[in-house]
């Protein structure tokens, strides 16, 4: 597991709790699709949303992919590389889609 610092756009965000959340049936089909295939060790998941802020009341989560991470009883540590290497392949796919929550 590395530190590598995550891409975020800052480009037309405000930075007030958005009121309302759109969320894609492409990602939430995703978020179920990595649950369901949870080992049954796993207590948790944890994935990357991809989107926009439309306003600076609405975010709009367009898709999401898993995230590598591993858990002992006090921390959970995610693969910055992983997260990375996805993002910059989404990105080609969706350049105006920034991360937006996990």
């Amino acid at each position: 597991m590395s530190n590598t610092q995550h891409p975020v756009s800052t480009q037309n965000i405000s930075w007030r709790a958005p009121s309302h959340v759109l969320v894609h049936p492409v990602a939430l089909f995703s978020i179920l699709d990595h649950y369901l295939r949870r080992t049954d060790e796993q207590d948790r998941v944890i994935g990357t949303l991809l989107g926009r802020r439309t306003d600076a009341d609405t975010v709009e989560v367009c898709t999401a992919f898993a995230m590598l991470h591993s858990e002992t009883s006090e921390q959970v540590a995610v693969d910055a590389d992983y997260l990375k290497l996805m993002y910059d392949l989404c990105h080609k796919v969706n350049p105006q889609e920034v991360i937006v929550g996990w």
